[in-house]
């Protein structure tokens, strides 16, 4: 069985994941037909409205724990240049899957890092390995999936197989054990 826990650290997760996962792919669309100002906009949609909510809900994952202003300042701002970034790197031509995992992971490392110098501490080397391994299963699977799914199925696919990954990383994989 499942602990409680176990969900509820997921759920938040997921709800913190979900803005900027759905702002990166619709980011991907506007970018693709040369909408490029739309997709900024959505890429800064997606990371204010994840930054405003890993501020608001982080203390139920960690308790006690709400990120300082210049950390929710640091993910606007890395998290859209990121977005931003990934939605013009997909629709290069050179891009592919095999690239994905490379750039993916600098992404997700670059995240990491950015949100524990921003937080004036030492560096989190889980967090920030999840973040590093979470975003290049993300990128692959949003380039497959954009391909064959609407983008409401793709956005909750991308989030929850990213959520899981950062929460059995970043938290421990007892986090996500059935209970004996």
């Amino acid at each position: 069985m499942i602990t409680a826990k176990s969900c509820q650290v997921v759920f938040w997760e997921f709800i913190q994941n979900v803005l900027p996962v759905t702002g990166f792919i619709l980011a991907i669309s506007l970018w693709q037909r040369g909408e490029w100002g739309g997709a900024i906009l959505c890429a800064t949609g997606g990371s204010v409205g994840g930054a405003l909510l890993i501020w608001a809900t982080e203390a139920r994952i960690v308790a006690g724990h709400r990120e300082p202003a210049r950390v929710v300042a640091a993910n606007i701002a890395i998290m859209t240049m990121l977005t931003s970034a990934l939605a013009a790197y997909l629709a290069a031509d050179w891009s592919s899957w095999a690239t994905d995992l490379l750039v993916g992971a600098l992404a997700g490392v670059t995240l990491g890092v950015a949100q524990d110098v921003a937080d004036k501490s030492p560096l989190r080397i889980r967090h920030i390995l999840a973040l590093g391994c979470a975003a290049p299963v993300g990128l692959v699977g949003v380039r497959v999936l954009v391909a064959l799914l609407p983008a409401p199925a793709t956005i909750l696919i991308v989030t929850m197989t990213t959520t899981l990954i950062i929460v059995w990383i970043d938290y421990g994989s007892e986090s996500l054990r059935r209970a004996e």
